[in-house]
């Protein structure tokens, strides 16, 4: 909780609410009574009570001022000049009311002489982020940006709206059709996966073609603007916030010539064309921002076909929150600018003591909440004053402006903005009589002529922070769900923040995970990405299907069987003394396949087992030394080869111990020979090679015989199959100079997890590792979170799996969940009270998504019909 000081500029007061001008006018008034009474004019008595008549209502309140002083303003505003044009000459041509000048160096250079340079600041979902996190971004980012200006600079925070502009994500979907034409010419891509792949992108851009054109769809975007009279100067400063907000994960530009006069034309509408300024020189950037024309009325300027309404925040909340201007600044069709101009430090404190003297001068009179009202008067300019001497703050004198804008004779908007304000308990003038003086103190300027301001320290200006969006518009992201605006999220983005695809997608049954899953596949495979999914329940057929795939059921050696002494190439098969590292890991591999598969086999029976495997793989010439990339399927080894040298082990063997043994493994051994019950499985060569890009592994008949053991042992076999997999594509990539992606999804991984044999999760984070470095994503999903964290070693495992995942989709889960889940990602960025509360609260469809530590935000996952038709018929 924040306290936004009162005000620093306390009239003298004769009573509650008398100031001096109202004394005035009332000994005026009693004059002319005086005069009057004392006369020998005729009905002198009726004279003297008509001008108390007209003199009283005058102090009737009109909003922050008084009735008399209205009336000044209309007079004021009677004699202006109220209306200018393009079309008009001289003093009434619009750029007499346009206080730029020409734009060049990156810099606005204004009529008086100033120079005026801009940073946008993409906003953060700052409401999911911790309290400390939140005080650091105010107090130790923002806050020192405003501690360094100068006195003779002025600080400005501006919210614009804009249209989003879908041409690059336009352009996006046709470099993919593109690629995949490439793919299926260069036979990778059979004509029916290429039109199924092609299909979806035509369906995503329909859709955002819609976007860009006849739904336009409008955000909110955020800039800080710096004036100076000095470009050095201002060039340094600029320099100085830019790198400070970039250092802190607040992505910011500094606006170029070009970018500058887009953002002065949204600054007077948005009904315009932001590409037209490719065709602009330079030299004409300042005379196309210009509206047509403008008129000046007491409560509104109609200018071209908008009414603009300007309101000036007159007071604040006493007691606010972090970010406390986010609502203000995002009220829809407005712009707002905020107008912070430094006060030297002696100043200041001269104003504030002046301040507190004349409250504590008002002592005297007034009820109990009048009494009240001055003692929290005083003691927020107590702890402003405080700030000043003891906390190195710098003091502002704070205007804030809300233009909102209707169409032409409706009053909608101005009604929203007024009940939005007041909602947020501000306190705000209409400027009647003065919409002119608004106008002009709304521009990109130093000039403020509203007459109203505010002293803040820069503290408080800091927790305005008014830069908060929870919009996710990667540029090369694939559309995915919407929140406040579509959501395009690029998986495969490489930079400082987002260091790999890895994603874990986690909710409770009917959370609506698979549906977001399937979804994303599909997506996935129309950007040239090759996939296999691990399917427990057979969920993924019909996609698979549709998309031209192939679905395989791991129960049977049916549509193909992987052979478990298949020496398949590890990733980091690059030794350079001969030996390969894929036999030996692969023999470390064997052994714990083993040890999964003979559960309960006593420890020498297991190390003999180890030794007759390298006998096995010698006696068919197979080494460390051997190369591999020589050898066919039928030259490895099966398990008939295996059960035969055991046998051969019994015939002669003469020590009584190890004869024990050796009967021991060929007992564990006869299931997966030939006749035994498992042999249809494993006992033979590898014959499972699919060549479609999207594979499903079907492992719902072997887990339905509750028989978790051969389950977990055949998808350590899928996924070391995937190993050659990886390295397949990457040679592909570097054969063609392509860029196709591979993607391996594992679906209710917790049904893979053994707490005895935890092998299962440590070739989930060891492909996670490597699969990164091949341009590929691994995607874990899971609804039990429980299993996850069964056990200290399991939930090591688990958040080791997190850590190297740099997005999560984590779907509404039970309260009793919650728990597991901040254990599973203590030490991946963690999650809050308020994101674990956010969690619990999801509706069914909506995620919690993490991009990265800072950022996170809350989206709907939706699908196109062609999309949700693809997986679900």
């Amino acid at each position: 909780m924040r306290i936004i000081p009162k005000n620093t500029k306390v009239k003298m007061q004769f009573y509650k609410g008398i100031g001096i001008y109202d004394v005035l006018l009332g000994v005026i008034a009693l004059a002319f009574v005086a005069l009057a009474v004392t006369s020998n004019l005729p009905n002198k008595f009726i004279i003297a009570l008509a001008i108390l008549m007209i003199v009283a209502p005058l102090y009737i309140p009109i909003g922050d001022i008084r009735l008399y002083g209205a009336l000044g303003y209309a007079v004021k505003f009677g004699v202006a000049r109220k209306k200018f044009s393009k079309a008009a000459k001289n003093d009434a041509h619009i750029s007499s009311i346009i206080p730029y000048s020409s734009i060049k160096e990156d810099m606005i250079c204004q009529k008086d002489g100033t120079f005026t340079g801009v940073i946008e600041v993409t906003p953060i979902e700052f409401n999911m982020l911790s309290d400390n996190k939140q005080n650091y971004l105010i107090d130790g980012v923002i806050g020192n940006t405003l501690k360094n200006v100068g006195i003779f600079q002025e600080y400005n925070i501006i919210k614009i709206e804009k249209p989003i502009i879908f041409d690059g994500y336009l352009n996006n979907e046709l470099t993919r059709i593109q690629k995949l034409i490439n793919e299926n010419e260069n036979d990778n891509l059979n004509e029916d996966e290429f039109r199924k792949r092609v299909e979806i992108i035509e369906d995503r851009m329909n859709l955002i073609d819609s976007l860009n054109k006849d739904e336009k769809i409008f955000a909110s975007a955020y800039y800080l603007a710096l004036h100076d009279i000095d470009k050095r100067s201002l060039n340094s400063s600029l320099e100085l916030i830019e790198q400070s907000l970039k250092n802190n994960n607040l992505e910011s530009k500094r606006l170029t010539n070009k970018e500058l006069a887009i953002f002065l034309k949204y600054n007077y509408g948005k009904d315009f064309d932001e590409r037209d300024f490719d065709n602009y020189l330079e030299k004409d950037y300042i005379k196309n921002i210009y509206p047509n024309e403008v008129q000046f009325r007491p409560l509104s300027v109609k200018q071209d076909n908008k009414t603009l309404t300007h309101f000036v925040i007159t007071d604040f909340p006493l007691k606010v929150d972090n970010a406390w201007a986010q609502e203000l600044f995002d009220i829809p069709n407005t712009k707002v600018v905020l107008k912070a101009k430094p006060v030297e430090k002696y100043k200041a404190i001269k104003r504030i003591d002046t301040a507190i003297n004349e409250l504590l001068s008002q002592s005297n009179y007034g009820k109990a909440s009048y009494q009240i009202d001055r003692q929290t008067h005083l003691e927020s300019l107590q702890v402003l004053l405080e700030g000043l001497q003891n906390d190195n703050e710098v003091f502002f004198d704070t205007t804030l402006i809300i233009t909102a804008y209707d169409d032409f004779k409706d009053t909608i908007n101005k009604k929203i903005v007024r009940r939005k304000l007041r909602e947020l308990g501000f306190k705000f003038a209409e400027m009647f009589g003065r919409q002119i003086e608004s106008y002009f103190s709304s521009n990109i300027n130093t000039y403020n002529k509203t007459n109203i301001s505010r002293g803040l320290n820069s503290s408080v200006i800091a927790s305005s922070f008014p830069f908060v969006s929870n919009a996710i518009l990667d540029k090369n992201g694939l559309l995915i769900g919407e929140n406040k605006l579509p959501t395009f999220v690029d998986f495969f983005r490489r930079d400082d923040e987002r260091v790999n695809s890895n994603t874990v997608i986690i909710g409770k049954s009917g959370s609506g995970k698979s549906y977001a899953t399937k979804m994303l596949l599909a997506n996935l495979a129309s950007d040239n990405a090759k996939i296999f999914i691990l399917d427990p329940e057979n969920e993924y057929g019909n996609l698979a299907t549709n998309l031209n795939g192939r679905v395989l059921d791991v129960s049977s050696s049916k549509n193909g069987r992987i052979n478990p002494f298949h020496i398949i190439m590890s990733l980091d098969d690059e030794n350079q003394d001969g030996t390969s590292n894929s036999f030996y890991s692969h023999l470390q591999f064997l052994e714990e396949f083993f040890r999964l598969i003979l559960q309960g086999i006593n420890a020498d029976s297991l190390e003999l087992l180890n030794k007759i495997i390298v006998e096995v793989y010698n006696k068919k010439n197979i080494t460390a030394k051997t190369d591999l990339t020589t050898l066919k399927a039928k030259d490895y080894p099966i398990f008939q080869d295996l059960a035969e040298e055991i046998d051969n082990r019994i015939e002669k063997e003469k020590d009584e111990y190890n004869l024990s043994c050796y009967k021991v493994l060929a007992n564990y051994i006869s299931k997966f020979r030939r006749g035994g019950r498992n042999s249809a499985l494993w006992n033979g060569f590898t014959t499972f090679n699919p060549t479609e890009n999207f594979v499903c592994f079907n492992f719902q008949k072997l887990l339905a015989n509750k028989n978790n053991l051969i389950g977990n042992a055949q998808m350590l076999l899928v996924l070391k199959w995937l190993d050659n997999e990886i390295i397949k594509n990457r040679d592909y990539n570097q054969i063609y100079g392509a860029n196709r992606k591979i993607i391996v999804a594992i679906d209710e991984a917790h049904v893979f997890i053994d707490e005895k044999f935890p092998i299962a999760l440590d070739f989930m984070y060891q492909l996670a590792k490597r699969i990164r470095k091949y341009n590929g994503m691994q995607i874990v999903i899971t609804q039990n979170i429980k299993d996850f964290v069964g056990s200290p070693e399991i939930a090591r495992k688990s958040s080791a799996i997190i850590n190297v995942s740099q997005y999560s989709f984590i779907f509404s889960l039970s309260p009793n969940d919650m728990t597991d889940l901040c254990t599973l990602y203590e030490k991946a960025g963690q999650i809050n009270e308020n994101e674990a509360e956010n969690i619990v609260n999801l509706p069914r469809g909506s995620a919690f998504l993490i991009t990265g530590p800072a950022n996170r935000t809350n989206i709907r996952i939706v699908a196109t019909p062609h999309v949700k038709n693809t997986f679900e018929n």
